[in-house]
């Protein structure tokens, strides 16, 4: 039999056996390269790390005793497998013991790395393990000591104790997984025994904080992990995050590995609930950034059985479904505070809600961060055993959000655990410049300027290694390109800032294929996607070494440079030049940084002179956060109403204490419009106010009851189903009755939810002569000036099929004909379904009808009564629509009546083209309705009433649940010839 310390060795050596990264060291005579060499870096991350097991495998010192960290695991299934396949029993297993303890430690900063003898892991001199901070605090600001910490030379980049950088499988880092971290070179010493505790191989110290060993996690979750250590920040975070269940705010630069934090937190989970049912909730501030975490979660997870779902704006039906199976849910703000508008219709889900994690909380001080903040304190009152992990980039009041959330749902009034980590944790030092010119015109005007001061950026800044330079349009980033072509063309090729390809580039596009040879690129959205991932795989090979692209760059595809430009903080949104958000700004300058190449980055901004000071406090993380609630409370009140939080002014007050912006109100008064240095009293009476003012704007507009507990009438209740402003709704109770078609889309026009959305200067001649076009049902008969007007042409443009005029001086609106359109449908089906229920709740049937007519036809995307109803059909396009009219087939039952053969002969097709196209629409949802009279009562002097049967349903042969990803529904209305509703029903 062997002792206790002989199995911990053998247990130690059979982890090593597992581990994805284990090489067998190359003895000193071996090595090509000495380990101590100053001109060398070792990498921390998901890729490559020390590999402290060497320490275990090689034993230096004769005779010696070495001491495991994991005493505490017992041989397994696997150990036993592996015993049986090397001959050995399980229980007796022979390991030679040894005598003398010996410990890794850190090379001080002022030690040279040759002293003394050498062996293979440096010097013999002995070294005192450095002091480092204990992780038990509630909360922290950390800050490094004083020594040198970040930037320290050691190991070779291309090789690490026998293990390939080139060849590892995770490297480079994905985004916001840990990048890797320079740190000392660790050097093997001889001790003296003492009654301290020895580690067999101590982790390393980075910025005063031990590293924390993946190690320490069960084998189901270690291998989530593709690194041996987590980095500073994950390892000061571990004991609250995985050992506890506090809420926890983690403040943070961009880049530093914010999302293991996450993770950790789901493992955290998992581990107390096991087989239990559960549901997470990932909330991000846009669908790109969800659709990236969902795409890695989908694969990380699944091994724990963990499915993922997306619910976004861009969400089908079939992903809803998907949602109720799922254990992790990732979407937006906007998305869940409608879902949870519902809360009552999802009870059974809501309940099953255990952990909320919130990427780039700092958007709270954003106009859409008011939705962020309602939703996160409707959880907090509704489902009262929920953790909350909220995560921000470096932020001066942190404090505030961890007050906000508290400690956890028992003690509200104690702070989150909070941890806040500043520039000095970044993987890559990250140098920050602002430079502000004087703008004597407008966006474009400026963005000229702009342009002509790049030279001058690039030249002090790029020190002749990989360029992004972010624009505010397509074309400013094409245009950009080329000129940077010419620059560098022109240039005397040693006084060149970029080196030319190596070997030539094909792409497609022919703008682009004119400037590839001189290492400069644009990449953009409308780009032919085999060109961007051209100009991507050329720009990581270092091919091309500038690209001028949008801000579409800064989140998915991970394209790490030395130098950032925002040449320009605004860019074309929503119809109209807009700054960018702070949390875009963070992101593009994020790019910045090549943890596998530099120690070192620049992101310079280019802006207005009079936003240098924004900007300046943005980048220093120095602005606090600041609520937005206020600015649209009413929405938020609403909601609250509708769903019972809210039933009196004292409720409606104490739901508004429990919000980030009563927590701000304290801190910050004047901002909130309240003197300073007021009292509480003072506090309670803004709130008090607040609540009265909004209140009674509801009740005016018969949102709300009149009278204490209040309630939703039935308008409040399709003001917060199906998400509508306030603005928006007392246009729409100002419809007069029996509303026509022409009237209902000229309110729907009007919607708040369109107000960014501008008419500007140059459009004018295109909308007019769009006006004139036969798909226009209902032309605009005054002079076309308004935004309103734009709005209401471009719905029409889309149900009439018209097609932008011919001619340079419409073509060139060709995109932002799109893209405006493209933002009024993604709004316009609620708000007409808004509409349908004001009407039904007014009683109005004629209103209602035509409401449920232009509701079919904006579903469809045609005219419902018009040839281009077979649009819906897949393969039937705009020409086909053509040929079939001219053949005299205007509608769905003509179509299903026409032969294959016909059908092929009509669009030039060959069999078996009509038989499949037939197919297709025999699936096309055909309802059918039958009124029978089942009795009558008349009377002398009496309101005659007669009593009649409906029967609904479809003429398909299986009734279709679902057309083209959508939820198929049936409307029935009943009314009388004056106008009158006599019943509604809504079937699925």
């Amino acid at each position: 039999m062997v002792s206790s310390s002989s199995q911990k060795n053998f247990r130690s050596l059979l982890s090593t056996f597992r581990s994805p990264s284990y090489k067998p060291a190359k003895t000193p005579e071996e090595n090509d390269e000495f380990e101590g060499t100053p001109t060398k870096k070792a990498y921390r991350g998901d890729s490559l790390l020390p590999n402290f097991e060497e320490f275990q495998r090689q034993p230096q010192i004769p005779n010696a005793e070495i001491d495991v960290l994991d005493d505490d695991i017992p041989l397994d299934a696997f150990d036993k497998e592996l015993l049986s396949q090397l001959g050995h029993d399980a229980t007796e297993l022979t390991v030679p013991m040894y005598e003398q303890k010996v410990i890794p430690q850190p090379e001080p900063f002022s030690t040279p790395l040759h002293r003394g003898r050498s062996s293979k892991f440096g010097s013999s001199n002995t070294l005192i393990t450095p002091p480092f901070r204990p992780l038990a605090s509630s909360s922290s600001d950390f800050e490094s000591p004083p020594s040198p910490s970040l930037t320290v030379e050691g190991i070779s980049r291309g090789r690490l104790h026998g293990l390939d950088v080139h060849k590892s499988p995770h490297w480079p880092p994905a985004r916001d997984i840990t990048p890797p971290v320079t740190f000392s070179p660790f050097q093997r010493r001889a001790v003296v025994k003492s009654p301290e505790i020895q580690l067999k191989h101590a982790p390393p110290i980075i910025q005063g904080i031990r590293l924390v060993s993946t190690r320490e996690l069960p084998d189901r979750f270690r291998t989530l992990f593709s690194f041996p250590l987590f980095n500073a920040i994950q390892s000061k975070t571990f004991p609250v995050i995985y050992h506890r269940a506090d809420n926890v705010v983690l403040s943070a630069p961009t880049g530093s590995g914010k999302t293991v934090i996450m993770e950790l937190a789901i493992c955290k989970l998992v581990s107390d609930l096991k087989d239990s049912h559960f549901k997470v909730v990932y909330l991000a501030p846009t669908k790109s950034l969800c659709s990236e975490r969902f795409r890695d979660w989908r694969a990380k997870f699944a091994p724990l059985d963990l499915k993922c779902a997306e619910l976004t704006g861009d969400t089908d039906h079939f992903q809803i479904r998907n949602v109720q199976q799922a254990s992790i849910i990732i979407t937006t703000p906007e998305k869940w505070d409608s879902m949870t508008r519902k809360w009552k219709d999802h009870m059974k889900l809501m309940q099953l809600i255990k952990l909320v994690l919130i990427d780039e909380v700092h958007i709270l001080k954003e106009a859409r961060g008011a939705i962020l903040e309602a939703v996160i304190s409707r959880m907090k009152s509704v489902n009262s055993n929920v953790r909350f992990v909220a995560l921000s980039a470096t932020v001066p009041n942190s404090e505030d959000i961890a007050s906000w959330l508290g400690k956890d749902p028992t003690n509200q009034h104690l702070p989150a655990h909070r941890e806040r980590f500043g520039e000095e944790f970044r993987p890559v030092t990250l140098q920050k410049f602002v430079y502000g010119y004087q703008a004597n015109g407008n966006d474009f005007a400026f963005d000229k300027v702009c342009e002509t001061k790049l030279p001058e950026v690039l030249a002090k800044h790029s020190s002749k290694k990989p360029i992004l330079v972010f624009c505010c349009t397509r074309n400013s980033a094409i245009a950009t390109s080329k000129n940077l072509a010419k620059l560098w063309s022109s240039t005397n090729p040693s006084q060149r800032l970029w080196k030319s390809p190596t070997k030539p580039i094909h792409v497609q596009n022919a703008d682009l294929s004119g400037i590839v040879s001189t290492g400069v690129a644009f990449h953009h959205a409308g780009l032919d996607s085999a060109d961007r991932h051209t100009i991507e795989t050329s720009f990581l090979n270092g091919q091309i070494n500038v690209i001028c692209c949008t801000s579409t760059l800064a989140v998915g595809v991970n394209l790490p440079c030395h130098l950032v430009v925002i040449k320009n903080t605004v860019s074309w949104q929503d119809g109209g030049c807009k700054e960018y958000a702070d949390l875009e700004m963070m992101q593009m300058l994020g790019r910045a940084g090549r943890p596998q190449f530099d120690d070192s980055a620049v992101g310079v901004i280019i802006t207005r002179k009079e936003r240098v000071g924004h900007y300046e406090k943005l980048v220093s993380g120095s602005d606090p956060l600041e609520s937005c609630l206020h600015l649209n409370l009413i929405d938020h009140l609403n909601a609250e109403i509708g769903l019972g939080t809210v039933t009196d002014i004292e409720s409606a007050i104490r739901w508004l204490r429990g919000t980030f912006f009563f927590v701000r109100l304290q801190r910050n008064p004047t901002y909130y419009k309240l003197k300073e240095g007021g009292n509480r009293a003072d506090e309670e009476e803004l709130l008090r106010q607040t609540c009265e003012k909004d209140l009674e704007l509801l009740q005016e507009n018969d949102l709300v009851t009149a009278n204490p507990p209040f309630k939703s009438t039935e308008l409040g209740d399709a003001m917060a189903r199906y998400y509508v402003k306030f603005e928006t709704m007392k246009l729409f109770l100002s419809l007069p009755q029996k509303a026509k078609m022409s009237e209902i889309l000229s309110v729907i026009a009007q919607a708040d939810e369109f107000r960014d959305i501008r008419l500007k200067p140059g459009e004018k001649s295109l909308y007019k002569e769009i006006n004139k076009a036969s798909g226009i049902k209902f032309p605009i008969k005054t002079d076309i000036n308004l935004s309103a007007h734009k709005i209401t042409l471009l719905i029409q443009s889309e149900l009439g099929a018209v097609e932008l005029p011919s001619g340079e001086q419409f073509q060139k609106h060709r995109l932002s004909f799109q893209q405006d359109k493209s933002l009024v449908f993604s709004h316009i089906n609620r708000i007409i379904r808004c509409i349908i229920d004001c009407q039904l709740a007014h009683g109005d049937s004629v209103s209602a009808r035509h409401a449920l007519e232009l509701s079919r036809s904006l579903g469809a995307k045609a005219w419902d009564d018009s040839v281009l109803q077979l649009k819906q059909i897949d393969q039937i396009g705009i020409v086909a629509v053509r040929k079939f009219a001219s053949a005299g087939i205007t509608n769905m039952e003509q179509l299903e009546a026409a032969e294959p053969i016909r059908i092929e002969t009509i669009l030039s097709r060959n069999p078996p083209f009509g038989m499949k196209l037939l197919t297709r629409v025999a699936e096309f949802p055909k309802p059918r309705v039958s009124l029978k009279e089942v009795g009558k009562d008349i009377k002398p002097g009496k309101i005659p009433r007669v009593k009649f049967k409906a029967d609904i349903g479809f003429v398909n042969e299986k009734p279709p649940l679902y057309f083209q990803k959508r939820q198929v529904y049936v409307c029935f209305l009943a009314e009388i010839s004056d106008g009158r509703i006599i019943d509604f029903r809504r079937f699925q």
